[in-house]
């Protein structure tokens, strides 16, 4: 395709007969997430034996400490985001059309549909809008559980990750996966589903699964940050959430009705937006700065 005589580059026909394009899995369509990391390809049927057979990956290529730089970044844009929404005054607009600046592409590919914190003994337990499941550990590991039931993911202390499944592991990770079940188990039977009506998009079961980060406790609110940049706040009084995603520059709000809407930054900053949910975002900015000043805390 690149030789520099147009007449010997393949025709179209042979590139489509190439068995770069005919071998193997093809997705219909990537997820978003694909601008920033790879994607997950370990549901693909064709290729799930070969890459069950790899060798464990290391997150962010076991750098240690700088493995937390993307995350800073992420919560530096995610403030300069609403900051310049903040600035922009949107409730001061003369006519506020919050509905103009909908935007359903933005929606997350993923947030924290349930939780529990047994952070007392144990740790806190969530699961994601894609059914599975995981544990931020108080010993500062964490353990996921795809939505299969079957595989999981480990990431010690060093944030190094390992690839197992529920019939094959480490006995030294029993505790902590009948921990995992446990929490699953709970959550299944007595916690309501966020967002359980959003339908996924094709190609988001190629996501690479993120996991929880950093979680703290306020008196109005739970806020928890993913590894994929994405902070959500979920209020105890009114059981609302907002979810913030710095990579789409979009806040998706879950109303006292359950109801999801996703909306885009920059077009708040245009069409304004109501006190409900300004309010919120003035209250995600002080948490993004204290997200902000515990990374930077622990960085030294």
């Amino acid at each position: 395709m690149l030789n520099a005589d147009p007449a010997l580059r393949p025709t179209i026909t042979e590139l489509q007969a190439d068995e770069f394009f005919t071998g193997g899995y093809c997705p219909l369509r990537l997820p978003t997430t694909c601008l920033t990391v790879p994607p997950r390809f370990s549901i693909a049927p064709s290729q799930a034996q070969e890459l069950s057979q790899r060798r464990p990956l290391t997150a962010l290529d076991n750098k240690g400490i700088d493995s937390m730089e993307p995350e800073v970044c992420h919560l530096t844009d995610m403030l300069s985001q609403i900051n310049n929404l903040l600035m922009a005054k949107p409730l001061d607009k003369a006519v506020i059309r919050q509905e103009e600046a909908e935007d359903p592409a933005c929606i997350p590919i993923f947030w924290i549909s349930k939780w529990v914190d047994y952070s007392d003994k144990y740790g806190l337990g969530y699961q994601l809008c894609d059914n599975s499941v995981g544990v931020l550990f108080n010993d500062y590991t964490r353990l996921m559980m795809y939505a299969d039931g079957d595989s999981l993911q480990y990431i010690d202390k060093a944030a190094a990750e390992s690839f197992l499944d529920v019939r094959s592991f480490p006995p030294a990770l029993g505790k902590k996966i009948t921990l995992l079940k446990y929490f699953r188990s709970y959550m299944s039977e007595h916690l309501l589903k966020a967002g359980a009506n959003m339908a996924r998009r094709d190609g988001d079961e190629l996501a690479r699964l993120p996991y929880l980060s950093y979680w703290f406790r306020t008196r109005s609110a739970i806020v928890l940050h993913l590894t994929n940049g994405t902070v959500q706040m979920n209020f105890f009084q009114d059981h609302t959430k907002l979810i913030l995603c710095p990579l789409m520059g979009a806040v998706t709000y879950i109303d006292e009705k359950r109801e999801f809407h996703t909306y885009k930054l920059t077009l708040l900053e245009e069409f304004g937006c109501t006190k409900e949910l300004a309010s919120r975002i003035r209250y995600a900015k002080v948490m993004v700065e204290k997200l902000l000043a515990s990374k930077s805390s622990s960085a030294h």
